[in-house]
């Protein structure tokens, strides 16, 4: 299969790491040896950062953000599971089997940028079902950045 999506995890990860009140740039001070303020996880930091974007109980945006960053399956079967119900839409009627495997393949291929097989017995158009649900993730992963800047920003 081929890339038709992007990877373009670096630029998401440092504005989510500055944030979250890191950064990954660093410079040495004094012998290379440093003091950290905090001693909060990076993994807590993250998802505090990105609590600020949740619009509701149904959002999974900050899920799929803070999966794709730290490359964990932590809400895979929480979002793949909306964005199943998601594909439910009228030119993907006749794929009822293949909406759950499609929302895995683009799981995968987003989180772990890994591709998977097309199912041999999958219709003409699942390649386009697998693209939507790819861009719908991306989509809700950097909404979901874009939201909690704009919200930490304005409670600055």
């Amino acid at each position: 299969m081929t890339k038709l999506w992007s990877s373009d995890r670096p630029e998401f990860t440092e504005r989510l790491a500055k944030l979250a009140g890191q950064t990954t740039y660093r410079t040495p001070n004094n012998g290379g040896t440093g003091k950290t303020a905090d001693h909060l996880p990076d993994a807590h930091a993250i998802a505090t950062a990105l609590s600020f974007s949740r619009r509701g109980p149904d959002d999974v945006g900050p899920d799929v953000a803070y999966c794709w960053v730290l490359q964990t399956d932590a809400y895979r079967q929480k979002v793949v599971r909306k964005l199943s119900a998601a594909l439910r839409c009228h030119e993907f009627r006749d794929a009822r089997g293949f909406r759950l495997t499609a929302a895995e393949a683009a799981w995968d291929a987003m989180v772990w940028n890994r591709s998977s097989a097309r199912p041999a017995d999958a219709p003409r158009f699942y390649e386009q079902m697998l693209m939507v649900a790819i861009s719908t993730l991306h989509s809700a992963a950097w909404d979901s950045l874009a939201e909690a800047e704009r919200r930490y920003t304005r409670a600055a």
